[in-house]
């Protein structure tokens, strides 16, 4: 059993119409309807509807480590990180896999990643995601396949069987989706190709689109101009760009990564289409 006091507790407050300075005014009262969600410092991280069913992080994330260690994952140099953001508000532990690397280019490889978020605010709701490390720049690989999550509603304990069984078989998307990167060195694109790419990352930010091409031309001189290269560029945005606010960190990769995951079936098209 994973030890618990790694993850801190939070609790909940009734939630007043006035600051708690004004708690003996006549006129300040309950919101019914709403409860606070506050963290050991005492600090309010969250606001959410009275039925909302708090999951201590404590409570569920040494079940979801134990599911780990009953899947059939070579558990072999295996590590755990944790990251907080909000103030609490948000958790996501990483665990990387060495045993699982397997190879893209000669040199060039990916380690399994399972990612396990939780939140106290309502953002996230209890879920696990497979992607893969790629150890030369430490990018976060994505992976797009639905078959990649395993996702819980707000209750105190998991399925575990159930979430060992779609552990496993996101192994196989995690391994398939590697056999699909293998192509995406061999598969030459064009700069219009990436940049129809680089503008459904960026919306209307011109700013995050010219950073995007410039990635994408260090890549390329590392790579080739391929989707090998474009995919790298994607990633190392979501992982390594300048962040606005770095207690936040975490949630703005998950963010980030999400980002990516949308472009993925056009990657795999340029990608599938070149290899035929």
């Amino acid at each position: 059993m994973e030890i618990v006091n790694e993850y801190n507790r939070v609790e909940e407050q009734s939630l007043f119409t006035r600051p708690a300075v004004y708690l003996d005014d006549t006129n300040n009262k309950v919101v019914e309807t709403h409860k606070c969600i506050v963290n050991d410092a005492g600090l309010p991280i969250a606001v959410v509807g009275k039925n909302y069913n708090l999951v201590q992080n404590a409570d569920i994330m040494p079940q979801f480590h134990d599911v780990i260690l009953a899947s059939n994952l070579d558990k072999t140099g295996m590590t755990k990180k944790i990251q907080q953001s909000h103030q609490g508000a948000k958790t996501i532990v990483t665990y990387t896999f060495p045993a699982h690397e397997m190879e893209i280019t000669p040199g060039d490889s990916v380690q399994l990643r399972i990612m396990v978020l939780n939140s106290y605010d309502g953002s996230w709701k209890f879920m696990s995601m497979v992607g893969a490390v790629r150890m030369a720049c430490m990018n976060g690989q994505v992976i797009a396949d639905a078959f990649s999550e395993y996702s819980a509603k707000h209750t105190r304990s998991l399925d575990v069987d159930m979430a060992v069984a779609k552990l496993e078989t996101a192994l196989e998307v995690y391994t398939k989706n590697v056999e699909l990167w293998k192509k995406f060195p061999k598969a030459n694109i064009s700069n219009a190709q990436a940049t129809a790419i680089f503008q459904k990352i960026a919306g209307k930010s011109d700013r995050l689109e010219l950073l995007l091409e410039e990635t994408f031309i260090k890549y390329v001189g590392e790579m080739g101009k391929n989707v090998w290269a474009l995919f790298n560029t994607l990633t190392d945005w979501s992982s390594h760009a300048k962040f606005k606010n770095e207690a936040n960190k975490v949630a703005t990769v998950y963010n980030r990564e999400a980002k990516v995951r949308k472009v993925l079936p056009w990657l795999k098209e340029m990608a599938t289409q070149k290899a035929a």
